[in-house]
């Protein structure tokens, strides 16, 4: 209860009266304003969690599809490099059998 409200108008207002005022009135209204902030909050951190992991999964499906692709190319660059040391090896031995140098 507030003492204040027994007292008249025209008595001082002291430590301990503004100490009542501010736990029964002030802090109340308070948590009330800082609690619905808070709960605002809580409801844009969870509608951009939400949209971030959206795009967080969307982003690892790009990285996996890029890293099949790149998976093919390399297998396409070793297989050319495979056909490419053939045609080598088989100028080699021409140009040796021309020169005249023996296969070692």
């Amino acid at each position: 209860m507030v003492k204040s409200a027994k007292k008249k108008i025209t008595d001082p207002i002291t430590l301990n009266d503004l100490g009542e005022f501010t736990e029964q009135v002030i802090l109340p209204g308070v948590e009330k304003i800082v609690d619905g902030k808070i709960d605002d909050l809580k409801k844009d951190l969870k509608s951009n969690f939400i949209e971030m992991r959206t795009e967080i999964r969307q982003g690892f499906t790009d990285v996996a599809r890029s890293i099949r692709v790149l998976s093919g190319d390399t297998a396409e660059i070793k297989e050319n490099q495979k056909e490419s040391q053939e045609k080598n090896q088989a100028r080699f031995l021409r140009l040796e059998s021309k020169v005249g140098i023996q296969n070692r």
